[in-house]
């Protein structure tokens, strides 16, 4: 279990304020916040990227920057933040370099990952060669090789097509039965309805909501909308735009 326990953190433009919510171990966490509500720089704060002014981050009671927990975590990354002119195949061995694996455990994951993502004709090219989707399955291999106990992703399925997505969404489930610890962002709220458990709102750098979640009784979108949403008469003007007009287009 991974607990985040009032962190704090400011950023000028960017801030974190008291920030506390748990990861509960085989969980499949959605976490959930609009544009620069602070996710981004939670997660960065969970790999150690920023430096907090306050607060602590756990795993199974200890914290997690010591005696290699961190190594338990994975990051599913944007494909922006890979490097582009390094292949899939390269790319893979130094991920397990700096993961301590053996050259046995590389060669013989790597050929299981690969084959199970369908990337065997892929390991070759650069991953500024590949498509969207292609470029999220190499991240993928990169981040299961490892056998990660927590996974964390960053708007996973953005700009990939159905069939990616629809494959994607397929690991995801699988990973949640193995029982694989998930933490994942997105804005399209149908796909983490599908394999949430839990829930987690962020707005304006505080946590406004954190509970179990049903996913077949409860509605994200409704959460959402009722704590998080901005209320503007504005869409009343839709009715008028619409009105009746006359034949001479004035109203």
């Amino acid at each position: 279990m991974i607990e985040i326990k009032k962190i704090t953190r400011d950023l000028g433009g960017f801030f974190l304020n008291q920030v506390s919510f748990t990861i509960k171990k085989g969980a499949v966490v959605a976490f959930v916040g609009d544009n620069g509500a602070g996710k981004t720089t939670t997660i960065k704060s969970l790999f150690g990227e920023i430096k907090l002014d306050s607060g602590e981050i756990l795993i199974d009671g200890e914290s997690l920057f010591i005696n290699e927990n961190l190594q338990r975590i994975a990051f599913f990354p944007d494909s922006n933040n890979v490097p582009m002119d390094m292949t899939l195949k390269d790319y893979v061995k130094y991920i397990c370099a700096i993961n301590a694996m053996s050259s046995k455990q590389t060669k013989e994951r790597s050929k299981e990952v690969f084959e199970m993502l369908g990337l065997e004709k892929y390991i070759n090219k650069k991953f500024r060669e590949l498509s969207a989707g292609w470029k999220k399955r190499a991240i993928m291999a990169s981040v299961l090789i490892r056998s990660p106990e927590f996974i964390v992703f960053d708007e996973p399925t953005a700009n990939v097509d159905v069939e990616a997505k629809l494959s994607f969404m397929n690991i995801l489930h699988e990973l949640s039965k193995i029982g694989v610890t998930i933490l994942i962002t997105s804005h399209i709220l149908e796909e983490l309805q599908e394999v949430a458990n839990y829930l987690v709102l962020i707005k304006n750098g505080e946590i406004v909501y954190e509970k179990d979640f049903d996913n077949q009784k409860e509605s994200i979108a409704q959460i959402y909308k009722k704590l998080m949403a901005e209320k503007s008469d504005n869409i009343k003007l839709l009715s008028e735009i619409y009105s009746p007009i006359d034949q001479g287009g004035v109203k």
